[in-house]
């Protein structure tokens, strides 16, 4: 019996049990009753498809809520499975002036850039040609197209930094017989081919100061040679840096930091000597040097860290001193050469800036003085009367400028070294002065340089990435640089 049914029996009942069983009731009595339960009859039925609508439509929303979040499920899971980054917690960005991909804990990061320095350069040496006749030079070079990134991996304390440069120029190899002698040269066409200049790893022992960094880095000299060319003042470094200290300073070896994060950071390590950056372990005469030891100590009178790391004072909001000292000793055979410095640097929110630097160089038997070009390093023959012989070398060097309103910055530089081991005849006391103006776009990321160099009685020796060349007849050289860069 249906619950219909059973409800209609039950009204039924309760009609006739109101009616008492002796009383005769009259027709018209009878034919009321009836018709209150035909009306009682239709008002069920009404409720029990209100009751069955009901069901329906609470049926059809559960249905729709499944189906919803079923269809979401699917979707959150679409979408995790489109973005794989948002699976492992990573994220993307431009964060302190740089790209940056990262993990939400930090434990990751991976900060691409690139470095372009597009150049117009202009030399002019006096009487260079027959007949007293100038030798002027003029062209476009793109000095440097540096592409890299840094980061860290695995924990906030295992840092790394890898960059690569396009070489300039095409170059020459030696070819060797079975023997392992010279028999000639032939050509490389390496104009644009990439060429590693850094690739180092640098981890801080847990609970201390100290951090172990090894690969191929920077030499811990001069400060002006550890500075990046990002963050130069002039075009570029200074021919001091080149000259006395390893140029780019890259070479290869491991070094032991000390780096309270307070007023004072040392750093020290052993390396494959100065300028030995891509170099196999065999040692001298296949390689430059059989070993290095180098070391440098900087103490901040006062100042932040952050604005150490160019020459100059664009951006600078406190003032800064402060005063470094390097060594480096470099084996070379039977000779060796020890090149040491001291150097100076102020900064102040004003825009005033000054660099100062002492650079001495010692050998114990001259073997020549390495020359700077597009392909490398190279040492040119000595003048006999020094040739094997100990010398003492040194350069002073000056930089100043001052920083108007962050976009225009006037600078200048002076320099005096007495080289020995040049070639025989040649002028051993170089001057140096240069001059001239930044105008900062976007501060190093985006600037306009334009400079002159006049050396009053010429260098005796190459120094490419300065755009000098040699002139040692005791006449003057005029260079003039215009260079765009571009950091991103």
């Amino acid at each position: 019996m249906s619950n219909r049914s059973r409800i209609v029996k039950a009204a039924a009942m309760a009609v006739a049990l109101c009616t008492p069983a002796f009383a005769t009731e009259p027709s018209s009595q009878q034919g009321d009753t009836a018709q209150e339960i035909q009306t009682l009859r239709a008002r069920l039925d009404q409720l029990e498809a209100q009751q069955k609508a009901s069901e329906a439509k609470h049926q059809e929303a559960e249905r729709k809520v499944e189906e919803a979040a079923t269809v979401g499920s699917v979707l959150k899971d679409a979408q995790s499975r489109d973005n794989l980054m948002a699976v492992e917690g990573f994220t993307a960005g431009f964060d302190d002036n740089r790209f940056v991909i990262q993990s939400a804990d930090g434990n990751f990061k991976f900060r691409p850039w690139l470095h372009l320095q597009v150049r117009d350069v202009t030399n002019d040496r006096e009487s260079f040609k027959p007949g007293h006749n100038d030798d002027v030079e003029n062209g476009f070079e793109i000095r440097r197209m540096r592409f890299g990134f840094d980061g860290n991996a695995f924990t906030p304390d295992f840092t790394y930094f890898f960059n690569w440069a396009t070489v300039r120029a095409n170059g020459t190899a030696n070819v060797t017989n079975s023997a392992g002698t010279k028999i000639g040269t032939v050509s490389n066409n390496l104009g644009g081919a990439p060429l590693l200049e850094e690739a180092w790893v640098k981890y801080k022992l847990p609970g201390s100061d100290f951090y172990v960094k090894g690969g191929q880095l920077k030499d811990p000299l001069l400060h002006d040679q550890i500075v990046s060319s990002r963050y130069q003042q002039s075009t570029e470094r200074s021919l001091t840096a080149d000259i006395f200290a390893n140029g780019d300073a890259f070479t290869e070896g491991a070094t032991l930091i000390w780096d309270p994060k307070s007023f004072i950071r040392t750093e020290g390590g052993i390396t494959h000597g100065l300028r030995s950056a891509n170099t196999n372990f065999l040692d001298f005469p296949t390689n430059a040097f059989n070993y290095g030891l180098a070391g440098r100590v900087e103490y901040k009178v006062m100042g932040n860290w952050k604005d150490y790391s160019q020459i100059g004072s664009y951006g600078v909001k406190d003032q800064l001193l402060v005063l470094g000292g390097g060594i480096d000793y470099s084996e070379r055979g039977h000779s060796g050469q020890t090149v040491a410095v001291f150097d100076a640097q102020y900064a102040a929110p004003c825009g005033f800036n000054a660099y100062g630097a002492v650079v001495d160089r010692y050998t114990t038997h001259n073997f020549g003085i390495y020359t700077q070009s597009a392909t490398g390093a190279s040492i040119g023959t000595p003048d006999p009367a020094v040739a094997n012989k100990a010398t003492n070398e040194y350069s002073l060097m000056l930089q100043g400028g001052y920083n108007i309103d962050q976009h225009w910055e006037p600078f200048g530089r002076m320099e005096y070294m007495r080289l020995q081991g040049t070639a025989a005849g040649s002028q051993n006391y170089v001057q140096a002065y240069t001059a001239g103006v930044n105008y900062y776009f976007v501060g190093h990321r985006a600037k306009l340089t334009a400079q002159g160099t006049y050396l009053p009685k010429g260098i005796p020796i190459d120094d490419t990435p300065n755009d000098v060349l040699t002139n040692g007849s005791g006449h003057g050289e005029f260079v003039f640089v215009a260079q765009f860069q571009l950091l991103l």
